[in-house]
């Protein structure tokens, strides 16, 4: 079973992301330094930087499974209303989450495999929930889950218990886009502060590379550079780190 609080890229993606990466790293090191050496150093940054890539890559495909999870609460509570048992209901979830998203996507295969457990096996389905939740790391699948349990115990209203959940999710889901749109206008900020320096620098190199020159040719210009590029990645990462909002 999949563990979603952990993301390891695929040969593809690891491929493609040391192409870029490299790339981009040993252009930055080239146009600060001119040296070859540096540039290869610069581009070695790649190794220590595929972790944070994969934390977004994480927490991307974490946000998907959470809006599948809400169409699963609503399709969940449209079989429950119709006189489903909740088997049956997770049946015709399954069957739904693969036509709306998929056979490949996450959701889809998490409830075909729920929905196949208990066909086969008769297993719990609220425990293979909660279970989705603890991997996922998304507590609304181990709350609803835990929900999901006590209306089976006591005979609970499992219908009010999927809509209450699924208006929780929509709620927060709409207030997270909210900031996520606030966060990426900070992001572009960010984007194009940061490619300031860089762009200036691009331009003294093409239209007056004798005046730049001190900066590649003398030790207290490389000692300069380097400060600038210090500071450079360090107001980076400190703006990454300030907009990296949790809901």
């Amino acid at each position: 079973m999949t563990d979603y609080r952990i993301y390891k890229l695929s040969g593809k993606e690891k491929r493609d992301y040391y192409i870029a990466a490299c790339l981009a790293l040993a252009a930055l090191g080239f146009l600060f330094y001119h040296s070859l050496v540096m540039s290869v150093l610069c581009a070695a940054i790649a190794v220590p930087c595929k972790k944070f890539y994969e934390r977004i890559l994480r927490e991307k495909r974490r946000a998907r499974l959470l809006e599948g999870f809400r169409d699963v609460l609503y399709s969940i509570s449209a079989s429950v209303a119709a006189g489903r048992q909740m088997p049956q209901a997770i049946e015709d979830c399954a069957v739904q989450m693969e036509l709306s998203y998929g056979k490949e996507a996450d959701i889809a295969r998490e409830m075909s495999v729920i929905a196949q457990h208990y066909r086969e096996m008769h297993g719990d389905a609220s425990a293979m929930l909660f279970d989705l939740g603890e991997r996922s790391g998304i507590p609304e699948i181990a709350q609803f889950a835990a929900s999901y349990n006590i209306c089976e115990r006591s005979g609970g209203d499992l219908e009010a218990v999927c809509l209450s959940s699924a208006n929780l999710l929509l709620d927060k889901i709409a207030f997270a886009g909210e900031v996520k749109a606030i966060i990426a206008q900070k992001k572009l900020d960010i984007g194009m502060l940061v490619s300031l320096p860089l762009i200036i620098l691009l331009f003294l190199n093409l239209a007056a590379a004798d005046y730049a020159a001190p900066l590649y040719t003398t030790l207290s210009g490389r000692f300069i550079m380097t400060l600038c590029l210090g500071g450079i990645g360090f107001s980076l990462w400190l703006s990454l780190k300030i907009t990296r909002i949790e809901l």
